[in-house]
Order: C-alpha cells, then structure tokens, then sequence
C-alpha cells in the first residue's frame, strides 16, 4: 500500500475546494499527436451516463442554462455581443459534463486544470472529458482513472495502451463491477479476479475457484513448512522489465507480482531477471512460487542528483547494493527441504543418502573434504566436530533456500598430474 500523499494547495481564488465536489475539466485542447517513434498513450475512456455521471452538480445544470438564456437575449439584444455569447455557450457546454472526482483521487493528486500531478510535480494523468490518458502503468494511477470512468461512466469503459495497462485496467475495473472492452483476460486472470471478489465479499477462496482437494503428499509438505520471514509465498501473476515503480521517468528494473494470502504484492530488483533465467524449476504464471533475497552484492550506480527544489540537475555514482535474489516453485522448495533434513542428520550414513539421493553427492564430497581440514586445523576434538557441524548446517541451508547443488569434482586438484612434456617434440617451430 502507498502512503497518502499531501493534499492539494488551495486553488489561486483563495477558496478551497469542498472534499467531493464536482470538477469541472475546463475545455482541452486538442490532444497532442503523438511524436515519431513514440507509443500513443495508455488510455480509459467511457460513455457517460444520462445524468451526466453520478456525482453531476445539479447546480451547475442551472448555472448553465441561465447562462444560455442570457446568451440568447444578448444576442437579440445587439450582433456586437457574439463574442461574448460564444464564450458563454462554451463556459455552459463544461459545465454540462462536469464530473465528480472522488475524494481518493483529491487526496493522491494535486489537479491544476485538466491534469493530475503527484505531490512531487511527476504528471500521473490528464482528464479529457470522457477520455483518460497516461503515460504510466502505476497501480495507483490506472486505480485512480477507474475511480473516475465508475463515478461518470454507465457501466462499460474502453482500455488501450500496453498490454500491461489494459490488464491492470482490466483488473481494477472489474472489481468495481465495470464492463471492459480493449482486453482479453487470460484464464488465470479470470480465477484470480473470481478470488478476489470472493475476498471481498469475505467468502471462502474455495467458491472463487473450484480446485481438487489437495493431495496428502501436499498437505504434509505444507504442514512441514517451517515459517519463514524471508520467503515469499503466493502465486505468480506478472513478471518481466519495466522503469521503477512503472513510472516512466524512473531507471529500469524488474518486478514481480504475486498473489499472496494478503493481496497482491509487487517486488522489485534488477537481479530479478537472473533469478527468472536461472530458476531451476522454471515458474510460470499462475505457478505458486517462493521468492527470497538471499544475499546482497555492493554496486555503483548513476543516480540523478537534484537541487532544493526536486529538479534534476545532473546525475552522480553512489554507492549501495543490490539484492540477489532467488525464485522457484514451492514444490521445488518443498523436496529441497527434504534434501536439507537428510544433510542435517549425522546419523545418516553418507553413501547411504547419496544412494537414495545421488544428487547430494557433491555436498558429502563438500563435508567429507571439511572433516579432513578440520583434522589437520585443529587439534581439540570438539573444535573439529564444531567445525564439521557449522559447515554440515551451512550445506542444508543453501540446499534448502534452493541454490544450486555442490559439483561433484571427479578428482582433486592435488591428485592430478601433469604428463611431463619434451621440449624438442613439443615445440618445434616450423619455417
């Protein structure tokens, strides 16, 4: 969830605008083309209803019907006032469409004119009437312009854009109980959207979507789940590059969005591309996943610098780190914990587990290759059996957490040796 940002300064009349009044877009002009080479924008529009959308100002419809009225009479009353009946007729033409912003769209956004800005100056959309554009594809920003398609539309609402904005547009709508035209969900997306109706009307997951009881090998493997705070559970919903926080100005990353018992939860990491490229399970949307930072590497990066006032001015290299992360399947999770509790155990005999797990053989190579150490390290027994034991839970854990298998090396580097070589046969330089 992101935190509510400041509230918008007072309007330059000095009166300060009642929370939940109804806006009135002054007239737009003429929507830009869009330059060579660049994507025309994200955009909702809708149809507005015959009330001219819920949250109409009664009080404006009389503004502007006297203000037509008194058009008419100075049209009679002299050809000299046309210009002025002009201006008057389009000032009652806004006025007929005025819409309701919602108080959640007044407390995110500062509105000057017919767009909307974040707190910091950053342009999240603007406001055309019955058509809303944007060049980002912020959760926030794409919530809000829904909020204000449901307040002034009949019901339906038209999304084009990326394919990642008329999904998430798709999304928010839906849950408000809007019609969406422009996209077509996936049957994963379907299920996900039946689950969170479901949340909301607090009904249990299991009438959102009809799935086989689990088997008993999952319930086990759930029950022996030990808790844990640095892995994240759910299932995978989106993932792949995009700037920072799906703001266009921001550097580029990559996100992951899961479905957690929670909500939705979006994570973000440039190491995250790797994690998804080197998966040994290799999830797939609607997968359910573990996701887990499991170290951190110290990188220079280019950051913009800024003055007083938030302007950029240049960039500069700051130093700071970047998470490594990890990203498999929980049922991969799951076995990997059974592989860590046979490494745990002393007791089991090491050519008994790799018999039965021929995969664990590089890791006994690993602890036989510690014993050996700690033998010619130390002279105390319980040094050594301290040493074997930390190295014994630092192989379990790495197994556990995922990460890739200790290679079997075939021979040791001390046991190989090279064949001598003859000088005269080997090198014999030729004219």
């Amino acid at each position: 969830m992101s935190e509510t940002p400041d509230k918008p300064p007072e309007e330059s009349t000095g009166r300060k605008r009642a929370k939940g009044a109804t806006q009135e877009p002054p007239v737009a002009a003429a929507e830009k083309e869009p330059a060579v080479g660049e994507s025309p924008p994200n955009l909702i529009e809708f149809a507005s209803s015959r009330s001219g959308g819920r949250g109409k100002n009664k009080a404006a419809d009389g503004t502007a019907k006297k203000a037509t009225q008194a058009d008419r009479g100075t049209a009679q009353a002299g050809a000299g006032a046309t210009e002025s009946r002009d201006e008057a007729l389009q000032a009652s033409s806004g006025s007929a469409h005025a819409w309701r912003v919602p108080d959640s769209v007044q407390e995110r956004f500062i509105q000057i004119g017919n767009k909307f800005h974040f707190p910091d100056g950053t342009e999240a959309f603007t406001h055309h009437g019955n058509r809303l554009t944007t060049r980002s594809e912020n959760a926030i920003v794409i919530q809000s312009m829904v909020a204000i398609a449901h307040e002034a539309g009949r019901g339906e609402i038209t999304v084009g854009g990326t394919e990642f904005f008329r999904k998430e547009a798709w999304f928010s709508a839906s849950l408000v109980g809007l019609t969406v035209r422009g996209y077509e969900p996936t049957e994963f997306e379907r299920e996900r959207l039946a689950r969170a109706l479901a949340a909301r009307r607090g009904a249990p997951p299991s009438e959102a979507r009809p799935e086989a009881p689990p088997t008993q090998a999952a319930r086990e493997a759930a029950a022996s789940r030990s808790p844990d705070s640095a892995l994240i559970v759910g299932r995978l919903v989106d993932h792949g590059p995009a700037p920072y926080a799906h703001d266009p100005k921001q550097a580029m990353s990559y996100f992951v969005r899961i479905e957690t018992e929670r909500g939705d939860r979006e994570l973000w990491g440039v190491d995250l591309e790797r994690a998804f490229r080197q998966s040994l399970s290799t999830p797939g949307i609607g997968d359910e996943i573990g996701v887990r930072a499991v170290g951190k590497a110290a990188v220079t990066v280019l950051a913009a610098k800024r003055d007083a006032q938030g302007r950029e001015i240049g960039r500069e290299e700051i130093e700071t780190h970047r998470n490594e992360w990890l990203v498999e399947r929980t049922s991969f999770l799951d076995e990997r914990r059974k592989l860590a509790d046979v490494v745990r155990d002393p007791s089991i005999n090491a050519s008994d587990a790799i018999k039965r797990h021929p995969e664990l053989e590089g890791s006994y190579l690993q602890l036989q290759m510690g014993h050996a150490l700690a033998e010619r390290q130390y002279a105390s027994h319980e040094h050594r059996e301290q040493f074997v034991e930390h190295l014994r839970a630092h192989l379990a854990r790495r197994i556990e957490h995922g990460q890739p298998l200790e290679p079997v090396h075939l021979r040791a580097a001390e046991e190989r040796t090279p064949t001598p070589r003859s000088p005269d046969r080997d090198y014999n330089p030729t004219r």
